[in-house]
């Protein structure tokens, strides 16, 4: 969630600081465009591309956003983004102005300082009507370079993933998936809630690794705390709690296994019986 307001000065080639809190949520570079209310907003590069695919075929959307919207690189020394003279212009932003640096939420707001000062007195806030619905502005894990590991607590293969999962990172996930199915364990734990792009990923995942799911019987248990393609074999859980007393219900079943194959010290023994 993305809060607080920071004051900083406009230079005079129309450079300005984006706070570190913020840069770590929306990453390098990130779109800037226009919002109502002689504003401006900055969004991640994910985020604005879930944006761009949901209103592709919106005239309000493309006139308004798309024709304005402009990647930022951000420098890395002094955390500096140039606000190019069509966005200065609508904002009214002048060199030397000072400019609220303000998160709201879900994304960051650009504006003059007077003009948030306005809007702090009269309690009026512009609104970005059903855009303010569906922008998500992703974690800072969610954004960075895909890495994964494997870790085997309780004997089990667990399959910890971070960051954007693209096209490698999927092919990179099938491939183990595809080796710790060799192994043919009990259950495989897959574990993505810290992952970017995750539905159409995982989606694929279960494509690339259907047949030899199928073929070993082996289930897939997938946290996740967003809603993902569902598929033969595999079962979600919200979180790790919920995979703990799964795996719970199935240890008393163990044990009455090993207890039945377990001799029993009180029972005659089999020749003795026969003598």
């Amino acid at each position: 969630m993305l809060s607080g307001t920071y004051i900083y000065g406009m230079d005079r080639k129309g450079r300005v600081v984006m706070p570190a809190q913020f840069r770590s949520q929306l990453g390098a570079p990130f779109v800037l465009t226009r919002a109502p209310g002689q504003c401006l907003l900055a969004l991640s590069a994910p985020q604005w591309d879930s944006l761009v695919n949901r209103y592709e075929h919106s005239v309000l959307f493309r006139g308004y956003y798309l024709s304005s919207a402009v990647e930022c690189p951000v420098d890395d020394t002094t955390g500096r983004f140039l606000i190019p003279h069509v966005l200065r212009d609508y904002a009214e932003l002048r060199p030397m102005d000072e400019i609220a640096i303000s998160g709201i939420g879900r994304a960051v707001q650009v504006a003059k300082r007077t003009r948030w000062e306005e809007h702090l007195s009269t309690g009026e806030f512009p609104s970005l009507g059903q855009l303010d619905l569906d922008l998500d502005v992703p974690r800072p894990v969610e954004t960075q370079p895909y890495r994964q590991r494997v870790g085997r607590p309780m004997g089990l293969p667990v399959i910890e993933c971070r960051g954007r999962m693209h096209g490698r990172a999927v092919r990179r996930l099938a491939g183990t998936l595809l080796k710790l199915l060799e192994e043919r364990p009990p259950v495989i734990v897959l574990d993505v809630r810290d992952t970017g792009e995750t539905q159409p990923a995982i989606g694929l995942v279960h494509a690339l690794t259907r047949p030899q799911r199928l073929e070993q019987n082996v289930p897939i248990w997938v946290v996740s705390e967003t809603e993902l393609p569902a598929d033969d074999g595999v079962i979600f859980f919200p979180n790790l709690e919920d995979v703990l007393w799964r795996l719970e219900d199935l240890r008393p079943r163990s044990r009455r296994r090993a207890k039945r194959t377990e001799p029993d010290l009180n029972s005659p023994d089999p020749e003795e019986v026969e003598a």
